[in-house]
């Protein structure tokens, strides 16, 4: 009986196989034509001149990553790049963890100020990075216009035009940008944990502050690894708030790494080159991303 049941199983298992692979086949096969071979193309040109118009180009091995240790512009672009995605990262995941808390705690209209925290989430980071560059204009932006009529016109700054804060104020702008997610999954998480244990916890005479330390925040580790690989991800490869506020200016200091392959690879005809910073990007998404999962994941096993 055993034996006649299997043989029914196995065509019945069979065919629920090939009803997967025909989900995913599709999937799989656009993905391969529209990410992996391109990489794999893009692996290849950086190794050669090409400029990104002629049919022609010549090998020229590894001159093009000899080129970027070289360049101090592509150093620049990896310090703001640097700033922008470590330092967002920290400061998004503070902030959106303080404004979860926060929200935790109300008693009413929690649905509005939840909505409120995630509308700038909804916008694309290019209209409001548009947004903000006529609100930062130095000679009719908003911000200067309040400064000056406050009484205080020394204040009043060429926010996008300053070498010295240019990149902080893209930094401000990113984190304004980016924390309305980070702050939902951090909300999500601090709801499931189990009232009853933070109950026990008051009981046992724990202050507010022993409480989130001992029993909250190890109850949401996985959102911080989460929030966090996340942040850092986006920090690594911004580029429309750069392209629509000072497209890399003064000169070339707010560039990021992301935006220096677009300007050396289209902008300068340089494809082959910017091909080898796209390499190099990669490479340090995938390093950075991976150390970053193992000490999160292991402060989890830790909590």
């Amino acid at each position: 009986m055993s034996a006649h049941t299997e043989v029914r199983v196995r065509p019945r298992f069979g065919r629920g196989r090939l009803a997967m692979l025909g989900f995913v086949v599709p999937a799989l096969v656009i993905y391969l034509l529209m990410v992996i071979v391109p990489s794999l193309q893009t692996l290849q040109l950086s190794l050669t001149d090409w400029d990104g118009i002629s049919d022609g180009y010549d090998y020229v091995g590894i001159r093009n990553y000899e080129d970027i240790v070289a360049s101090g512009r592509f150093w620049n672009a990896v310090r703001n790049t640097l700033i922008l995605g470590l330092g967002s990262a920290v400061v998004i995941n503070v902030i959106s963890l303080a404004v979860a808390l926060m929200l935790d705690r109300l008693n009413h209209a929690q649905g509005f100020f939840r909505t409120a925290v995630y509308l700038p989430a909804l916008v694309s980071a290019f209209i409001m990075a548009t947004i903000w560059k006529y609100l930062l204009n130095y000679n009719f932006g908003s911000v200067n216009t309040v400064l000056r009529d406050m009484g205080l016109p020394e204040w009043a700054r060429d926010w996008l035009g300053d070498s010295s804060i240019v990149i902080w104020v893209i930094l401000f702008i990113t984190c304004f940008t980016l924390g309305g997610n980070t702050t939902l999954i951090y909300l999500a998480n601090l709801q499931s944990v189990p009232q009853e244990l933070l109950e026990a916890a008051r009981i046992d005479g724990a202050s507010g502050v022993k409480v989130f330390w001992n029993v909250t925040w190890p109850m949401i580790a996985g959102a911080v690894t989460v929030n966090m690989t996340l942040a850092m991800i986006a920090g690594w490869v911004i580029f429309d708030q750069v392209l629509v506020l000072t497209s890399g200016g003064p000169g070339f200091v707010s560039e990021t790494m992301a935006f220096f392959i677009y300007k050396v690879g289209f902008g300068e005809y340089r494809a082959g080159f910017g091909s080898a910073a796209a390499v190099v990007l990669f490479l340090v998404v995938i390093v950075s991303t991976v150390a970053a999962n193992a000490y999160m994941r292991k402060r989890e096993i830790q909590a």
